[in-house]
């Protein structure tokens, strides 16, 4: 076969030139592709950083959170100035922590302090609950102040926490305690839709009439002419609510001593029973008691 040098020289030419086509690179298509990879490089570290960030926002938060739930600061509450029956001034101050910016008071306390500077702390039996408060007030009717404190439960029924302390500059003493008042009441249903409350150190009985309460209710106790189906019993419960109040003619403050009445169960609120009660130099003495009903259903 015979193949000239021109032909061969052509033949080259052409390989060459596909060579350098396959080789060749656009230098826009260059310029596009290194925009992606920058794009691409930037996107990934920009996500990078978004997620340590995060990681280590919920770790300080983590961190402050439980700074706030464990070292939480007391904070004080009331500051009130009193003065004992030998004339010593003091300032009591009412403290309490609350966590995590709540409104459950912990960690209750009432610190005493002189005018020469000496004092005590007074830790009430249940130190924590809610609306922590203290009212400086003369019991005793010989001028001298004592620590009214109460706070609430924050269960239904409303109930709460009372106490009242007589301050001497030797220390303090709890002259009032709820935990301490015995309960003398009972109840039970009768005939005739009522409801008899009884209190057994002086006798006395007291009547609530329910005629007034739905007829699904008072079916479920009584037969059509008012006769009890069974014995059914109510209920008087613990203190409930103490109220402290100024006795002009003894000259001095008082407590109401209050107990929740209830029927079938312990939202079925039929009223209360109330001591009035006054200090005698050895504890408090009821001089009055009385039943207090709810007008719209009971009578």
């Amino acid at each position: 076969m015979l193949v000239t040098v021109s032909g061969i020289i052509r033949v080259l030419t052409v390989e060459a030139s596909a060579k350098a086509c396959l080789n060749y690179k656009n230098p826009k298509t260059a310029q596009i592709n290194f925009m992606k990879k920058f794009r691409y490089y930037f996107a990934l570290l920009a996500l990078l950083t978004i997620i340590t960030g995060a990681l280590f926002s919920s770790a300080a938060f983590a961190g402050a959170l439980s700074h706030s739930t464990h070292n939480t600061q007391p904070v004080m509450l009331y500051s009130l100035y009193g003065k004992t029956a030998d004339g010593e001034g003091y300032n009591a101050k009412l403290f309490a922590t609350y966590e995590n910016k709540g409104v459950y008071a912990a960690d209750i306390k009432i610190e005493i302090t002189f005018k020469d500077k000496s004092g005590y702390t007074i830790v009430p039996g249940q130190n924590s609950g809610y609306s922590p408060a203290i009212s400086l007030a003369d019991f005793y009717g010989d001028g001298g102040k004592q620590v009214f404190y109460g706070a609430g439960s924050g269960g239904s029924g409303a109930f709460g926490y009372y106490y009242v302390f007589n301050i001497t500059k030797d220390g303090a003493e709890a002259v009032f305690d709820f935990e301490q008042c015995f309960n003398t009441y009972s109840a039970k249903y009768t005939d005739g839709y009522k409801v008899q409350v009884s209190e057994s150190l002086s006798g006395a009985e007291y009547f609530i009439d329910i005629s007034r309460r739905g007829q699904d209710y008072l079916s479920s106790i009584y037969d059509e002419c008012g006769l009890l189906l069974k014995p059914v019993s109510a209920d008087v419960s613990a203190v409930n609510t103490v109220l402290p109040f100024f006795d002009n003619y003894r000259g001095r403050f008082n407590l109401i001593i209050m107990r929740r009445i209830t029927g079938l169960y312990g939202a079925d609120a039929l009223g209360y029973t109330e001591d009035f009660v006054t200090f005698t130099g050895e504890g408090f003495t009821p001089y009055f008691s009385c039943v207090c009903i709810y007008p719209e259903i009971t009578s």
